[in-house]
């Protein structure tokens, strides 16, 4: 964890919550989705924030007025898939899913086609 004063300098669309520790992470956004919301976000978060809070962050940052949703997409349901570290969100513990310094965070629409 990095405490404000030793890291880089902030992304100015996302700063910091408070002066705790901080950890910073990758967002890449696939599909139309990322027309809505853009396709990649470093963010630095606090400490213990989980993918249902950065998904909310996001989504204030980039105009969006639902909690929960990105554009017309309820985070952690089934239109929206969410990749921590390449492992789903399903997986793990859902939108509860603890979020860790360094971690890449994936949100894409799932396809289907044949």
């Amino acid at each position: 964890m990095r405490k404000l004063h030793e890291r880089r300098p902030l992304n100015p669309y996302f700063p910091p919550y408070t002066d705790k520790a901080v950890m910073r992470i990758t967002v890449r956004v696939f599909g139309d989705i990322a027309s809505i919301i853009g396709r990649r976000h470093t963010v630095d978060l606090e400490e213990g924030t989980t993918v249902g809070s950065l998904a909310n962050r996001i989504g204030e940052k980039t105009g969006q007025r639902r909690q929960g949703y990105l554009g017309e997409f309820k985070v952690g349901g089934k239109d929206l898939m969410v990749l921590v570290n390449g492992k789903s969100i399903d997986l793990l513990d859902g939108t509860a899913t603890p979020l860790r310094d360094g971690d890449e965070v994936v949100i894409m629409q799932p396809t289907a086609g044949g």
